[in-house]
């Protein structure tokens, strides 16, 4: 093998992965972990708000089982730093909910499957995910799931990009979902760059979802926009194919969403 041109990158040694986590002042931990809780707390809020609006799920519904196996395994299943573990605690709870929307309303988004068959992939996805985590999660000794938390925030981005094509429409999602999810997911990666600034897979994963987040805060004002939709607008009636102009018409501005019994929330994992 001689005749091949010499390597461009030698192996790192040591692994990056051996290497733990800097020792960061409290106030700084806070000042970027604080803000991550928040926006995924307000994320998974204003995502339940969403699908009861609209009778659509507000997160994509196998994305959902994905992030439940990851809360629910890191917090009773393997061990983790007991403030990630209350962090995925309080996470879990309201994820819990939009597990239970997603095996409700999910099948909406896959009218070529029957419910039961989604509803069984579901908890299929929710399984296989959980003893990914878990193995992955021990695998690289990752005991704050920053790992696992960054490798699945990709396909997760991507699904909210693949949500909004497959829809055709903003039903079941919001700006407000979209930004919340942005920041808990731009802060969430300032963690993990000043807690271990010697992980390049990090460095690679970081920039890779956030890129995809504002791709979606872009399409999904751009689509709002040509349906008419106030972008900030709490109540409203999103245009869904097939729907009359003027239903849609009527639905702009103030008015509120399909269904007597709108109401609001809060916010959102």
């Amino acid at each position: 093998m001689e005749w091949l041109p010499p390597f461009l990158i030698p192996m790192s040694q040591p692994a990056p992965v051996t290497e733990g986590a800097a020792d960061v002042p409290d106030g700084l931990f806070w000042a970027l972990a604080g803000p991550t809780a928040v926006g995924w707390l307000l994320t998974y809020v204003l995502a339940i708000r969403q699908a009861v609006l609209d009778g659509r799920v507000g997160i994509p519904a196998y994305m959902v089982a994905v992030n439940f196996a990851w809360e629910f395994s890191l917090t009773f299943v393997l061990e983790q730093t007991p403030t990630q573990r209350q962090i995925n605690f309080f996470w879990l709870l309201f994820n819990s909910v939009l597990l239970y929307q997603a095996l409700r309303l999910g099948p909406r988004d896959y009218p070529a499957h029957s419910p039961r068959v989604l509803r069984w992939t579901l908890a299929g996805v929710l399984v296989w995910a959980s003893l990914v985590v878990v193995a992955g999660a021990n695998e690289f000794h990752d005991r704050d799931g920053m790992y696992t938390g960054m490798i699945i925030q990709v396909p997760l981005s991507a699904s909210f990009l693949l949500l909004l094509k497959r829809r055709g429409s903003s039903t079941g999602q919001s700006l407000h979902i979209a930004v919340a999810k942005l920041v808990g997911s731009v802060f969430a990666g300032l963690t993990a760059f000043v807690l271990y600034p010697s992980h390049h897979l990090l460095q690679v994963l970081v920039p890779t979802y956030v890129a995809l987040d504002i791709a979606y805060v872009v399409l999904l004002r751009r689509t709002m926009r040509r349906e008419g939709r106030p972008p900030w607008a709490l109540r409203w009636a999103a245009a869904v194919p097939g729907t009359p102009a003027e239903s849609v018409a009527a639905g702009a501005g103030t008015g509120p969403a399909r269904g007597a019994g709108a109401r609001s929330d809060d916010a959102a994992a």
